[in-house]
């Protein structure tokens, strides 16, 4: 696994509080980990040891993501796990062996009751057949739409053209092959920071479970776009889970 997914921890504070938790963020397998790095990084900073999952080497399908998310977690010894995007589907699987909180950031969420999903609901699933295909995969996740159109998520240049790089490309099977889902994970200990309206009916169901739940104005990348500002909102959402209810 590259080496800025599992960096030595560093001291912090006292077990058994917020800034003790061991956060293992799943970033999105279209994305890659690159533009998580700064949220991570401004985590360590405030004390809370945070690594970024690697993505499977080679072909990136979901039963590679899953291995390979868990096996980060597992070194780790992560106390809370951090999903963001499509890693949400595969975060109740993920938590719910190891017994652990989650909270799903702009993520999208297999339905309840559902013993598997696949990865992308259905009108999701028929823009991507329209994408062109290269040796039968898809094109990075940036180049889904017009660079001028995508280019407002990412804070410059720069940051387009090296998540563009990462991210890898997906074979069409990628969303059509189911994952697991465990019975009952939605009533496990979870909570929801969702930006703009891109999900608003997984935002609808973690309220209605009850879930610690944030609606905040920014949009799919404001991990990347306001780190600090973001941390702040999980660091909250920490602190809720965290809280006896």
């Amino acid at each position: 696994m590259p080496s800025h997914s599992i960096p030595t921890p560093e001291a912090g504070p006292a077990p058994g509080t917020v800034g003790s938790s061991r956060v293992v963020i799943l970033p999105s397998p279209l994305l890659g980990p690159a533009s998580y790095l700064p949220l991570a990084g401004i985590l360590r900073e405030r004390g809370l040891a945070t690594v970024v999952a690697s993505l499977p080497a080679g072909e990136v399908m979901p039963g590679g993501v899953l291995h390979t998310f868990g096996a980060v977690i597992d070194h780790h010894a992560a106390t809370v796990l951090v999903a963001h995007s499509n890693a949400g589907y595969y975060a109740p699987a993920l938590a719910s062996a190891r017994d652990l909180p989650v909270v799903f950031m702009d993520a999208a969420l297999p339905a309840a009751g559902v013993a598997e999903t696949r990865l992308a609901p259905a009108a999701f699933a028929e823009f991507i057949e329209t994408l062109p295909l290269s040796d039968g995969l898809l094109p990075p996740w940036p180049s889904w739409w017009d660079r001028a159109d995508v280019a407002a998520l990412f804070p410059d240049d720069d940051w387009l053209d090296r998540v563009t790089r990462e991210a890898p490309r997906l074979p069409p099977e990628y969303f059509t092959t189911p994952l697991p889902v465990p019975l009952g994970w939605e009533a496990r200990p979870a909570a929801y920071l969702g930006f703009g309206d891109t999900y608003v009916e997984e935002l609808t169901l973690a309220e209605g479970l009850g879930w610690a739940v944030r609606r905040e104005a920014g949009h799919h990348l404001a991990h990347l776009a306001e780190p600090e500002r973001v941390a702040d909102l999980l660091l909250a959402l920490l602190d809720a889970l965290a809280t006896p209810r």
